[in-house]
């Protein structure tokens, strides 16, 4: 499975949603929900983006493996 697949899946159970919710939510068809969330469809720049402010996600959280969300300050390092 993609990163961008394992990522909604994690998405869709922090938000407590299904597929057709996410769909509903996006304004997209539900089939495409359901092949995005499978990693049988892969997303477009757009959408990822649009998924990200509609789930108050940081920028390019989806393409992004590291999960950490601002910078890191080792104040001993």
């Amino acid at each position: 499975m993609s990163l961008q697949a394992t990522k909604l899946q994690e998405l869709l159970k922090e938000n407590a949603i299904g597929e057709e919710e996410f769909a509903f939510c996006l304004g997209i068809e539900v089939t495409a929900a359901e092949q995005l969330c499978s990693g049988k469809r892969k997303l477009t720049k757009k959408l990822a983006r649009q998924i990200e402010q509609t789930f108050s996600k940081p920028n390019n959280w989806l393409d992004v493996e590291d999960d950490s969300e601002g910078p890191s300050y080792d104040l001993f390092g």
